[in-house]
């Protein structure tokens, strides 16, 4: 895996990059992260995707881990057509070959993965899902009124703390500590953008665009903070197929990698 970057409408993109030894003979594989975390969630599966004869892609969305912000808070729709020139970026640049590709989502990534598939249905091939933040619009009106509930920095760093105590409730308990110490670090670099991809969820109509994908999807439900709602909502997508991760949170892309990827490799490898 490699780091590199790349111009975008706010500045530079930050991006991780995984290559098959050989030539790319499968679709390119995209991965968006959830927020207010960066590619880095991604880097225990990258090699073993690539490795099975894809590229796969990682980058940071605009503001946050290394990729520049934009000057103000910016949509889904936004994040969507930033990913779009991303991708016709690297095939200029020769990264990629030309065709369609497979995204994957997570949280926040999973949304922009939906919107970049209903927006552009010829560029997206297939869809790996992880986990609905699909709230009817009374849910998402209340949670925007709530967006100050998330820490962001303060003068006496008691932000860190409290950013420690979320991710900790939140935490697959199998995760080490180094990995914990690396996932609070990605949380902080964003500081007080850390709610913006919170807000451009709550201002998107994710059930809308569920209902409208067309692409066969991988659902993949690990017990998170969005599994009771990533049930509720998971009959929307019209081709969807939704396995259940019990005792699964988040870190389990690092202690599953192995088995992950093997379950997303056989699904992108389907016909």
């Amino acid at each position: 895996m490699q780091r590199a970057y790349c111009d975008g409408p706010y500045g530079q993109i930050h991006y991780r990059v995984a290559r098959p030894a050989g030539p790319a003979a499968l679709p390119p594989l995209l991965c968006l992260h959830q927020t207010p975390k960066s590619g880095f969630d991604y880097e225990p599966v990258m090699p073993l995707l690539a490795a099975q004869g894809r590229v796969v892609l990682a980058p940071d969305t605009p503001g946050y881990g290394g990729s520049d912000a934009p000057p103000a808070p910016i949509g889904i729709r936004d994040f969507g057509q930033v990913m779009a020139g991303f991708l016709e970026t690297m095939r200029a640049d020769g990264v990629i070959g030309e065709g369609p590709v497979d995204v994957m989502g997570y949280h926040t990534g999973s949304v922009t993965a939906t919107e970049l598939a209903v927006s552009r249905p010829r560029l997206i091939r297939r869809l790996v899902l992880v986990s609905l933040a699909a709230y009817e619009a009374e849910e998402r009106i209340r949670r925007l009124a709530s967006i100050d509930r998330f820490p962001v920095p303060r003068p006496d760093a008691g932000h860190v703390a409290d950013l420690w105590k979320l991710m900790e409730s939140m935490h697959d308990t199998r995760v080490d500590l180094d990995w914990k110490h690396a996932s609070l670090a990605e949380h902080l670099r964003p500081g007080k953008r850390l709610p913006w991809g919170f807000r451009a969820v709550y201002e998107y109509d994710f059930i809308g665009a569920l209902e409208n994908l067309r692409q066969p999807t991988l659902l993949l439900c690990p017990q998170d903070d969005l599994w009771d709602v990533t049930h509720r909502e998971a009959h929307r997508i019209p081709d969807a197929r939704l396995v259940e991760l019990h005792g699964a949170a988040h870190g389990f892309l690092k202690v599953d990698a192995e088995a992950i990827a093997a379950r997303i490799d056989s699904f992108l490898k389907e016909r």
